[in-house]
């Protein structure tokens, strides 16, 4: 199972515009099993305090619950989460789907193919998070089915948006026309590019200066295209397609 970073997958569009059926089963299953209650999974938001999208957005981020409350009596104990569920998780996450673990109480997380990180994935609290890929994303049998007959064929499933049509002209450094600076600009922090100190998003203010140029030249590096820093037809739809 490979790992799949949501937050460089461009702006949210069909099928992520609801919750995971996979995430849903898993829900269900941990809820009926142990007692694990669900506090969200499909939010049309990006990270918190940045301009990626978030897990959430495509309906690839769920979290559960193991706060005791009137409506939720009967959840488990931190000890059990931390003895029993967390690693059934880890060792079932193939079967389920997962390939992510945010354990926020103890401030670590669990990734595919990394492991255990201690470093805190967020703010301390008695929930935890877990994140599908874009090949599980879909899968929609039950668990209990799964945990006897092993799990569904992996299938990516391809964002399907209406990409921008390309406005016939390039784009590029110190380019008056805004509207078009700031669809190239956010396209390519919703991938994950930063300013010039490789510290922040990059801004989405409609000045294609040195941070936009920067970031195109990034984005055509990776893409494979010729690194000019210009938006031409074939960046266009190398960013847009």
């Amino acid at each position: 199972m490979k790992y799949y970073n949501w937050h460089r997958a461009g702006a949210p569009a069909a099928p992520y515009t609801k919750a995971s059926p996979n995430l849903m089963a898993i829900s269900h299953y941990m809820d009926q099993t142990y007692g694990m209650w669900f506090l969200g999974c499909y939010v049309h938001r990006r990270i918190r305090g940045g301009t990626r999208w978030s897990s959430h957005a495509f309906g690839a981020g769920l979290d559960l619950s193991y706060r005791q409350t009137d409506g939720h009596p009967d959840v488990p104990t931190r000890d059990s989460v931390e003895t029993v569920i967390i690693p059934w998780l880890e060792e079932h996450h193939e079967t389920l789907g997962i390939q992510r673990i945010h354990d926020y109480w103890a401030k670590r997380y669990w990734q595919v193919g990394k492991g255990w990180v201690n470093r805190p994935p967020g703010g301390r609290n008695d929930h935890i998070h877990l994140e599908v890929n874009n090949e599980t994303w879909h899968w929609d049998t039950d668990i209990d089915g799964r945990l006897t007959d092993g799990p569904p064929a992996k299938q990516p499933v391809k964002i399907v948006a209406d990409a921008p049509e390309y406005p016939g002209a390039s784009t590029r450094r110190g380019s008056s026309a805004k509207a078009r600076v700031r669809l190239i600009q956010q396209a390519l922090a919703d991938k994950g590019y930063k300013n010039s100190t490789g510290t922040k998003p990059l801004v989405v203010d409609g000045d294609f200066g040195p941070a936009t140029e920067n970031a195109v030249k990034e984005f055509q590096n990776d893409a494979g295209e010729y690194i000019d820093g210009i938006v031409g037809p074939k960046t266009w739809a190398a960013l847009f397609g």
